[in-house]
C-alpha cells in the first residue's frame, strides 16, 4: 500500500489529541485510515461495521482497533469519543463509505438492512409519535410484522401502551402485579429474545396479549434509567423465529433512536431546561426539602441519605455538565442544589439500606468520571438514621464525608459507625493477601493462584467475608482493589524470573469495575513491572455485571483488549441471561460452590456443559472431599479450586505452591 497515496479526509479534535482520517483508492476498493501512519486501514466492509456499532453504542473489536463506548482504542493511541466526537466521527466514515460505492469492486448493497438502518438514524425525529411509524415501515419491509412501545408515566409503576405499528386494538398497559415475572424478567435484562414466544416460560404471562396479537416470536429492548425500569419496545414476527445477531443489531439501533427522543444529546442539554422544580434549587429551598423528607422519616421510620459532591477544578461549562450527570440520577422525590465553589447536595428522600445509596453513588460517580475526565470527584454519604438524626449532624457527617474523599484521591466514603477500622486497615497497609491454588483436574498441574485479602486482627484473621461489604457500603472498595492488585503484580514480577507459569487471578468490585480509567490504570501497573497482561486474571461476581451491564461490559471488552483473562465468579449465584453470558469476553467461569455437593450433581452438570457452550473453562469451586473433587471432574469440570487441593497460604509461603504446588 502507497503511503504517498493516503488522502487526508478529515482531522479530528478530541480532548487535544488529533486522530486522522484518510482514504486511498485501491484496486480491490476505498480503503480507510485511521490513526495515521501508526494507525489502523479498515476495508469498507470493516468500516460500515464500526460505523454500525458506533451508531448503536455496542462494543467492536478488530485487529489493532476496538471501540468500547466511550473508549475507541487504535493501535496504541487510545480516544475519549464525547457525543461531538462520535457524531463527527460517524459522519467522516458515512460520507466516506457513500464516496466508495463508486470505485470499490465489490460495493455495499444499495438496499440492505443496515443501509435503512443508518438512513434512519441519522434522522432527528421530535417526537416518539412521529418516529413510531417509520420505524414500523422499515420493520415491515424487512418482513416483520411491526412494533411496539410500552413507556412509564411518571411515578407510576405501570408501563403504558404510547404506540404501535401498524396500528391495531390496543392491548392492556403492562401491570406488575398482573405479570410479576415479566417484570423481573425486564428489571434484569437489556434484550430478550423469546424465538417462539408461546412457548417461552418468560412470556407465559403474556399469552393473551401474544395470541390476540398473532405473534409467533418477539425481540424485546428494554430501557432502564437510573430511578429503575423506563420501558421496552417489541420487534414483532408473525412466526417463530431464531433471532440472529443482526436482528439484535437492528433492535439495539432503533432502540437508540427512541433513546435519543428521551433523553436528548447531553450536548443539547441546558442545566436550566427541566422543569422539576426539584432540581438544581436553591440552597433554601434545599433545606426546607430536606426538613421536610427528615419529618417524614422520623414519622414512618423511614431512611434517607444527604450526599455532597465536590469535583476538583471545575470551569462554568464543566460544572453544568456535572449538574446533567446528577440530574440523571433523580426519582421525582429526589432534590438537588448546586452550592457554588462547594459543589452539590443531593437529597435521597427514601433508602432502603446503606448501599442502596452507594449503589446510586457508585452510578453516579462512574458518570462524573466519564463526563468530566481527569478531574478529581469525591462523594461523601451521610445516612439517616445510622449516621446522624438531626439537620445540621447530616450535612456535617456528609460534608466531612466529602472532604475525605477528596483527600484519598477521590472516590465515595460514608462515615458509618464501625468503619474507622477496616477503613484505616485499607488506606494505611492494614491488610495482607493469602493466596489459593487452582488446579488443572486432569493433571492436577497448578494454573493460578487466587489472591484472597485478609485483616490480621489481635483475635485471628478476618476474612475479605467479615469486612468488605462494609468497606463496600463506605465507599473503600476502589482503594482496596488498588491495594490488592499492585500487591498481587509485586508478587507476579517476584516470581517471573524464576519461570513460574502459574497465572495470578484477583476478585474486584463493582466500584472498581465502573471506573472508566480503571483498565488504564491496569495497564500503567503491569508495563511498570514489566508484566505481561496474561499473567493476571481479573475476577467479577455476576451481581457486578448486573449492576450496569452497559457499562460493566465495555470494561470488560477493553481488559480482554489488553490481554488479561476474565472470570465470571460464583456462577449461579445469580443468573446471568444466556444472551447476555455470550456476549461477555469470559475465559473461566467459576461455579457456585453449592454446586459441588453431591444433591446438585445434575444442576452442576448443566451449568458446566452451559459454560462449555459459550466457550470458557469450567472451574469448580468448594471442593472439601476427595468424593467432590472424583465428581465434578466426571463432570467435566476444567479446573478445581478448594481445600482438598490446597488452603490459603500467605505470601511467605507462595513460594512453595508455586514452584513445587505444594502449601501448607
Amino acid at each position: 500500500m502507497n503511503e504517498v497515496g493516503w488522502k487526508l479526509f478529515a482531522p479530528l479534535s478530541i480532548e487535544g489529541a488529533t486522530l486522522l482520517i484518510e482514504h486511498q483508492d485501491l484496486p480491490s476498493g476505498m480503503a480507510v485510515r485511521l490513526g495515521g501512519a501508526g494507525g489502523v486501514v479498515l476495508k469498507p466492509q470493516e468500516a460500515q461495521e464500526l460505523l454500525l456499532n458506533l451508531l448503536t453504542g455496542e462494543s467492536w473489536v478488530s485487529s489493532r482497533l476496538v471501540w468500547a463506548a466511550p473508549r475507541l482504542h487504535i493501535g496504541q493511541k487510545g480516544y475519549n469519543l464525547n457525543e461531538r466526537a462520535k457524531l463527527a466521527l460517524i459522519e467522516a466514515l458515512q460520507s466516506l463509505l457513500v464516496e466508495s460505492q463508486g470505485v470499490a469492486v465489490n460495493p455495499m448493497p444499495k438496499e440492505t438492512w443496515q443501509r435503512s438502518l443508518l438512513e434512519i438514524t441519522q434522522r432527528r425525529f421530535a417526537s416518539v409519535e412521529e418516529a413510531l411509524p417509520k420505524l414500523g415501515e422499515m420493520l415491515v419491509s424487512l418482513g416483520f410484522k411491526g412494533i411496539c412501545l410500552w413507556l412509564r408515566d411518571s411515578n407510576a409503576p405501570h408501563l403504558k401502551l404510547v404506540g404501535q405499528y401498524p396500528e391495531a386494538s390496543p392491548p392492556d398497559d403492562l401491570q406488575p402485579e398482573r405479570y410479576p415475572v415479566y417484570f423481573q424478567v425486564l428489571e434484569r435484562n437489556l434484550l430478550i429474545a423469546a424465538d417462539d414466544a408461546r412457548q417461552d416460560a418468560r412470556m407465559t404471562e403474556l399469552r393473551d396479549i401474544l395470541m390476540s396479537r398473532g405473534l409467533g416470536a418477539v425481540l424485546q429492548v428494554v430501557f432502564h434509567a437510573e430511578g429503575g425500569l423506563r420501558g421496552v419496545m417489541w420487534i414483532e414476527s408473525l412466526q417463530p423465529r431464531k433471532w440472529s445477531n443482526a436482528d439484535e443489531t437492528l433492535a439495539l439501533a432503533l432502540a437508540q433512536v427512541i433513546e435519543r427522543i428521551l433523553r436528548p444529546l447531553k450536548d443539547d442539554i441546558k442545566i436550566q431546561t427541566p422543569v422539576r422544580k426539584s432540581l438544581a434549587v436553591k440552597r433554601s429551598e434545599f433545606e426546607l426539602n430536606l426538613a421536610q423528607a427528615l419529618s417524614m422519616a422520623q414519622r414512618y421510620e423511614r431512611s434517607l441519605a444527604l450526599m455532597r459532591i465536590q469535583v476538583e477544578g471545575m470551569n462554568k461549562a464543566q460544572t453544568e455538565r456535572a449538574a446533567r450527570e446528577i440530574a440523571y440520577t433523580l426519582r421525582q422525590s429526589d432534590s438537588l442544589a448546586y452550592l457554588g465553589e462547594q459543589g452539590f447536595a443531593l437529597l435521597l428522600s427514601e433508602v432502603r439500606w446503606t448501599a442502596g445509596a452507594s449503589r446510586v453513588a457508585h452510578r453516579l460517580l462512574a458518570r462524573l468520571r466519564a463526563a468530566l475526565s481527569g478531574l478529581k470527584v469525591g462523594i461523601g454519604i451521610a445516612m439517616y438514621p445510622q449516621d446522624a438524626t438531626t439537620l445540621e449532624g447530616l450535612w456535617n457527617q456528609a460534608e466531612q464525608a466529602c472532604q475525605m474523599a477528596l483527600q484519598a484521591g477521590g472516590g465515595i466514603r460514608l462515615l458509618t459507625p464501625g468503619a474507622t477500622e477496616p477503613q484505616e486497615a485499607i488506606l494505611q497497609d492494614g491488610l495482607t493477601l493469602h493466596f489459593q491454588p487452582v488446579f488443572n483436574l486432569n493433571d492436577l498441574e497448578l494454573v493460578a493462584v487466587e489472591a484472597l485479602a485478609r485483616w490480621p486482627r489481635p483475635k485471628g484473621l478476618h476474612r475479605a467475608g467479615e469486612f468488605l461489604p462494609l468497606a463496600e457500603q463506605v465507599g473503600l472498595m476502589s482503594a482496596q482493589d488498588r491495594w490488592a492488585l499492585d500487591k498481587v503484580l509485586e508478587q507476579a514480577a517476584l516470581w517471573r524470573p524464576s519461570g513460574v507459569n502459574a497465572r495470578f487471578s484477583l476478585n474486584v468490585s463493582t466500584e472498581t469495575l465502573l471506573d472508566p480509567n480503571f483498565p488504564n490504570v491496569l495497564q500503567e501497573m503491569l508495563s511498570a513491572r514489566r508484566l505481561a497482561a496474561d499473567t493476571l486474571i481479573i475476577e467479577v461476581r455476576e451481581e457486578a455485571i448486573l449492576s450496569d451491564l452497559e457499562t460493566t461490559g465495555r470494561s470488560l471488552e477493553i481488559l480482554k483488549h489488553l490481554g488479561v483473562l476474565i472470570a465470571l465468579d460464583n456462577f449461579g449465584t445469580n443468573p446471568l441471561p444466556l444472551t447476555q453470558l455470550k456476549r461477555l469476553p469470559l475465559d473461566w467461569i467459576k461455579l457456585n460452590p453449592l454446586l459441588s455437593v453431591s444433591e446438585n450433581a445434575t444442576l452442576a452438570k448443566a451449568a458446566i456443559d452451559m459454560v462449555h457452550a459459550v466457550g470458557t473453562k469450567a472451574v469448580a469451586k468448594g471442593l472439601e472431599e476427595q468424593s467432590q473433587l472424583t465428581r465434578m471432574k466426571e463432570l467435566g469440570a476444567d479446573f478445581g479450586q478448594g481445600h482438598i487441593l490446597g488452603w490459603p497460604v500467605p505470601a511467605e509461603d507462595l513460594g512453595a505452591l508455586l514452584v513445587w504446588g505444594i502449601g501448607s
